[in-house]
């Protein structure tokens, strides 16, 4: 995939819905999703409502869309390093408490979404256009589009197994929803708690499927 191949009209698209996501960031700083308005948003984009709608068809797809990317990040930024296992793990948990200081409040925004959801919603796959723009150096990135979260951890928890590190008390199947809970709940927790420290939060966490 080059960028010779992508449509001027598919990047288009791609740069706005990019353009939206980032008015979003930008704006909820430490306050809720539900405080930031899309008249807002699409000033930053320099688009009118009906392109806010027609790419996000509920306000709330924006944290989804957030969610698609993040964890496309954290795949490739894992493929570019030598850590496995739980050294994987822990990366992605710091890296959950980093972008939370950039953006404290669309992490607990995620998570009152997501409370209110029946079953987890369907992560929309990025399109070449946007794996392109967000990703330009990378040369896998129709294997980046097909990975989730959900794989990312699994994977950890496959090589932390190998590694001799997991407690033979825990499945594997177990371990990968364990550190979904993490995911989302410790951070909650360190945030109710009103922690500095959110990796500690993590880290105490963790012990509950070391060997």
């Amino acid at each position: 995939m080059t960028s010779e191949t992508i449509s001027l009209r598919e990047k288009k698209k791609a740069k706005t819905k990019l353009a939206l996501l980032e008015g979003c960031l930008e704006r909820i700083g430490e306050g809720t999703f539900r405080s930031v308005l899309v008249e807002d948003i699409c000033q930053h984009a320099e688009v009118s409502k009906v392109t806010f709608f027609k790419f996000f068809p509920q306000k709330e797809d924006l944290l989804i869309y957030f969610m698609s990317i993040w964890q496309a990040e954290c795949y490739v930024e894992l493929s570019n390093s030598s850590k496995r296992g739980l050294a994987a793990v822990r990366y992605i948990f710091a890296k959950v408490t980093e972008d939370g200081k950039k953006y404290p409040g669309i992490m607990l925004s995620l998570i009152s979404f997501l409370s209110e959801q029946k079953m987890h919603p369907w992560i929309p796959t990025l399109s070449e256009a946007e794996l392109y723009l967000l990703f330009p150096h990378e040369a896998n990135r129709a294997e980046i589009a097909k990975v989730s979260l959900h794989d990312i951890f699994k994977q950890s928890v496959i090589e932390a197994r190998e590694d001799g590190d997991l407690s033979p008390r825990i499945s594997d199947e177990e371990a990968v929803i364990l550190l979904f809970s993490m995911f989302y709940g410790a951070y909650l927790s360190a945030h109710l708690f009103r922690a500095s420290d959110f990796m500690a939060f993590y880290e105490m966490h963790l012990k509950s499927l070391l060997k």
